[in-house]
């Protein structure tokens, strides 16, 4: 009896895990945690989510999502951390490569969210080996900061895409901007050349 009571008193005290719902806490905000493999270099991470906060405060942007999101990566994430809102992020591949050379397309999705039970999980997933050879008609040409440019700008927009899925808990779509069921590579580079990084 007083194993089973220390064991949930243990299980209690442990940190949360990060993924999903984490129980609500006063004045929290929304959490944005990314996954990805560990070989993806340091350096995405600061592009990332500059393109991310870029896109969540744009004055012509089309969605009500929080502009005040955190974005954290999940080694980053401290024990004990609670979020009213919690949406995980998983990048699929080395989401710091940009594809140069030309292969054969694979097929499928960039981006996707999972709907379970008649609910939109909060579990956003790109596909960055995907998404490297989608971009590479954009990409051609573009020295290697100006490609890990583009390849944050895509995933930013595609996680709020899905993103937008999860907070609507609907699969309906938009016939313009960000919310259109297919995105060209243009809409997910969309403002690059503006602001010179093309």
């Amino acid at each position: 009896m007083l194993g089973c009571l220390l064991f949930s008193l243990l299980v209690y005290l442990l940190p949360r895990p990060a993924t999903g719902q984490i129980p609500t806490q006063p004045n929290a905000s929304t959490a944005i945690v990314f996954y990805a493999d560990r070989d993806v270099r340091e350096t995405i991470w600061p592009t990332l989510f500059d393109a991310f906060h870029h896109e969540l405060v744009r004055e012509e942007r089309e969605y009500p999502l929080p502009e005040d999101a955190q974005l954290i990566r999940a080694s980053s994430l401290a024990p004990g951390q609670e979020f009213t809102r919690v949406i995980d992020v998983r990048l699929i591949g080395r989401c710091d490569v940009v594809q140069q050379a030309y292969r054969p397309m694979r097929r499928g999705p960039v981006g996707w969210v999972l709907k379970v039970s008649g609910e939109i999980q909060p579990f956003v997933y790109v596909d960055c080996a995907r998404l490297a050879q989608f971009l590479n008609p954009v990409t051609l040409g573009m020295n290697e900061e100006q490609r890990r440019t583009a390849m944050t700008h895509a995933i930013s927009r595609i996680a709020i895409h899905e993103w937008i899925h999860i907070d609507t808990q609907s699969a309906d779509h938009k016939n313009h901007g960000i919310r259109k069921e297919e995105l060209a590579p243009d809409d997910l580079t969309v403002g690059l050349r503006a602001s010179g990084g093309q």
